[in-house]
């Protein structure tokens, strides 16, 4: 598809991010004595270690939460963490973007990258990952459902697409890293839910 190489061009580096399961899931997989956070970086560490690539870890604000910067198409990555037998590492999201959280900012985005990937005959979902009262520095979304309808409403009428809550082409999530927002536009199948 003409998208995705004009997107490839402008993108130099690859980003995941990565959520860790919560200390009660954690534990009920059978490992005490160890927070989840430091046995899923040591996670990451031996399965990228394992296929050569380079990457650099960042812990979020959020002790469940780190992104990984790549130097190869995140595909590799998530593949291989999925066919590793990890037990802290819950959810891998391939990110486009990582922007600061004013709500225009990141709507900006969104907009941008869904109109270079998602052709008008493909459908879309939007998925929210909000910790605490909602995104900083938005002070009007306090919910992942206000921000979810907001993003949605504004894909259907800036570029005319269909919103879906299931069996979508598309999944747009937004995650809150802090100050910052991580933003993906991607297939489901392009996120690994452990």
């Amino acid at each position: 598809m003409q998208h995705n190489k004009q997107l490839e061009k402008e993108i130099d580096d690859f980003v995941l991010l990565v959520k860790f399961k919560d200390d009660r899931k954690f534990e009920e997989s059978g490992i005490k004595g160890i927070k989840p956070e430091v046995k899923g970086i040591e996670e990451i560490e031996t399965t990228l270690n394992s296929i050569n690539i380079w990457f650099y870890i960042t812990e979020s604000e959020f002790y469940n939460t780190v992104t990984v910067e790549l130097d190869v198409n995140p595909a590799k990555a998530i593949n291989h963490l999925s066919e590793s037998p990890t037990v802290a590492i819950e959810r891998v999201v391939p990110l486009d973007s990582v922007v600061s959280s004013p709500l225009e900012r990141v709507i900006e985005t969104i907009l941008k990258l869904a109109s270079l990937k998602i052709d008008k005959d493909e459908s879309f979902t939007v998925r929210c990952e909000l910790n605490d009262d909602g995104l900083k520095n938005i002070e009007s979304i306090s919910s992942p459902d206000k921000l979810i309808n907001h993003i949605s409403g504004e894909l259907c009428d800036e570029l005319g697409l269909e919103y879906r809550d299931k069996n979508t082409d598309w999944v747009i999530q937004v995650e809150e890293l802090g100050e910052d927002t991580g933003i993906a536009v991607c297939r489901p199948d392009d996120i690994l839910m452990k």
